[in-house]
Formats: structure tokens, sequence, C-alpha cells
């Protein structure tokens, strides 16, 4: 019986070395599968992902309707699925009433803005023509006859229709895409105790019992980590929302509410999202006070070295069971080995192999105990 055992893992070590070489050797046609794959399991991966981001709110909706009220449990479900996708919509809904009527008005500006702008790109290009007559001669070349100047017209309306039916062809996936997905992920939360009972059973037909149960285990604290994990995560974007919002008002920086939201959602991405605020926080200022647009720059740089340093360590960190320091050294190291995606994941992942590393040295002292 031994032998067999032994004669099986060997069996196994060679089929991987096989499979790794032939990976190794043929990697292309290894990434054009997993894509192909990915692609057609978008929709899925897609739900399960939604799915699990709308859990959080409904497992805690449903523990709550259960102590209130005495309902059959398929229906606490399905009221406490629409309820977090109600509680889901109203936020975006809220977040867009903040930010169109600050947006018109921006637009609003720009278009008063443009005509000056273009009355200076004027003078700029009849001055520029009048100091080099012989960029005047050559664009003239570009477009001498009629021919050339149809052409380009062609061209252009050509690429316009083209992006036009692309742009409508892309609009209606994602649109199929995201409505497919949302259904699956309904139906992943109603039946979620039935898939995994089916997935625990899979496994350990595949592994054993025992192995199972290690599988499980860390399935339960990877669950509870991502929980906290998100929850920190939004948290710590409200914190960073209002110091931004406050310091900007301080200041008196226009769009100070505009900017303050960009970067409170922004901020969902770990370190490297509230960058895309700075930038556009730049651009919005730019247009009505150009003065202000380095003290903006040098402001947001600061309170992001205190988000940095403090803040997304201690709330975030502290919610998925990590000290600050560890925390940092976390993101730090996630991000010098694997850039944005490490930044992303290298918190959770870590507090999940320091709950297991815990866990594990815990139940060996208490055997030698």
């Amino acid at each position: 019986m031994k032998n067999k055992e032994e004669l099986k893992n060997y069996i196994i070590l060679v089929l991987i070395g096989v499979f790794s070489y032939w990976a190794l050797n043929h990697i292309q046609i290894f990434i054009n599968i997993i894509e192909t794959i990915i692609k057609v399991l978008k929709p899925f991966i897609l739900g399960a992902t939604i799915a699990f981001i709308l859990n959080i709110p409904t497992t805690k909706i449903e523990k709550y309707i259960n102590k209130k009220f005495k309902l059959n449990k398929n229906n606490t479900r399905i009221i406490s699925i629409i309820l977090s996708i109600f509680i889901f919509i109203t936020i975006l809904l809220f977040v867009a009433l903040l930010l169109i009527p600050e947006l018109i008005e921006n637009i609003k500006n720009l278009i008063n803005i443009i005509p000056g702008l273009i009355a200076k790109v004027e003078m700029f290009t009849i001055n520029l023509l009048e100091q080099y007559p012989d960029i005047q001669v050559q664009i003239q070349d570009m477009f001498e006859g009629t021919g050339n100047i149809a052409n380009i017209i062609s061209n252009l309306l050509n690429y316009l229709i083209n992006s036009s039916v692309d742009f409508i062809k892309n609009l209606i996936s994602s649109f199929i895409l995201v409505f497919t997905s949302i259904m699956f992920s309904v139906y992943m939360l109603i039946q979620k105790e039935t898939l995994l009972n089916g997935i625990k059973k899979v496994i350990q037909a595949l592994f054993g019992k025992e192995k199972t149960n290690k599988v499980i285990e860390i399935a339960k604290v990877s669950n509870v980590t991502f929980n906290k994990f998100v929850t920190g995560q939004c948290l710590e974007s409200c914190i960073l929302g209002a110091i931004m919002f406050v310091v900007l008002a301080i200041f008196k920086f226009p769009y100070a509410l505009l900017i303050s939201v960009l970067t409170a959602i922004t901020a969902l991405i770990p370190v490297f999202g509230a960058w895309i605020a700075m930038g556009v926080g730049a651009v919005l200022i730019l247009v009505t006070k150009p003065m202000q647009v380095l003290m903006f720059i040098i402001v947001f740089l600061i309170i992001q070295q205190i988000e940095n340093n403090f803040i997304y360590p201690k709330v975030v960190g502290g919610s998925v069971g990590l000290s600050p320091m560890w925390s940092l050294l976390a993101i730090t190291v996630g991000g010098n080995l694997f850039g944005v995606v490490g930044m992303l994941i290298g918190l959770p992942l870590a507090s999940i192999l320091y709950s297991v590393l815990k866990n594990t040295i815990n139940d060996k002292l208490k055997k030698i105990e």
C-alpha cells in the first residue's frame, strides 16, 4: 500500500514536471489558452466578483431581518439581495447628483474660456508663420489641390463612422456582459450554500477529507480577511475624501466638492487610485485658476503622504488584523514585486498568510503543551 502511494506521488510529480516543461516551451500557446478561457468565463468571473462584494451587505441585512422578523429563508435572502442592490444604486445616484452639477458648471466655464483660447492660438499661429515662412509653404504644399483635401475629409469621415460603429458594438457588449454578470451574481448569492457544498464535495473527492478541511479553513480566513479589507477600504476612502474637502475648502480651491468625491471614489484603488483624482483636479483648476495649480499639487501630495503612511495602514491594516508597520511593509513589498496589482492584493494576502501561520503555530504549541 505504501509503495503504491509513493508510486502515485512520483507519477504526479513527473506529470507536473512534463506539463511545466511543455508550458515553458509553448508559453504563447499557454497564454492564448488562458486568455480564451478567461474570455469565455468573463461573465461568470465578473458575476462572482459582484456576488462577493454584494455578499458583505447582504449577509448583514439578512442577519438583521432574521433577528427582527420571522420570514422564510429564501424570502429573507431575496429581500436582502434586493436591498443590497438598492443601497448600491442609491450610493451611485448620490455620487452622480454631487458630480453632475459640478461637471455641468465646469463645462460652462470651458465653453466661456474656449473663444479666448482659440484667439490666443490664432495669434500664436500667425506669429509663428510670420517668423518661419517655410512652415506656411509646407502646409500649402500638403493641402494643395482638392484631391488631397477630399481624401483627408473622406478618411476622416470613414474613421468617424467606424469609430461610432465600434463604440456602439462595445457599448452593447458591455451592457450584455454587465447584465449577465449581475444575473450570475444574484443566482450565486441565492444558492451560495449549495455552490459551496458542491465545491467542498469535489475537493474532498479529489484530495481527501484532511486536505479539504485545511482548504476550508484557509477559505474561511480568506473570506473574513477580504470582507474586512473591502469594508476598511471603503471607510478609508470616505476619510480621505472628507479630509480632502476640508483642506481644499480652507484654501478656497475651486471644485473642492468635485475633487473630494473623485478622490474618495478613486481611492478605492489602494495607494495608486488617488493620483487619478490629482490629475483631474489639476486640469480643472488649471482651466479656472492656473496660478493655484502648483499649490493644489503640493497640498494633494502632502495629504497623499499622510494617507499612505498613517491613515491607510492604520484603518485598512487594522481592519484585516495587521499592525501599521506590517501593513506598510506588505504594500511596499507587493508594489515592488508586482506593481499596482501587488499594491491591490499585497495587504489582504499578507493578512491571510499571517492568520494561517498564526493558527498553525498556535495549534502546534497546544500539541506540545
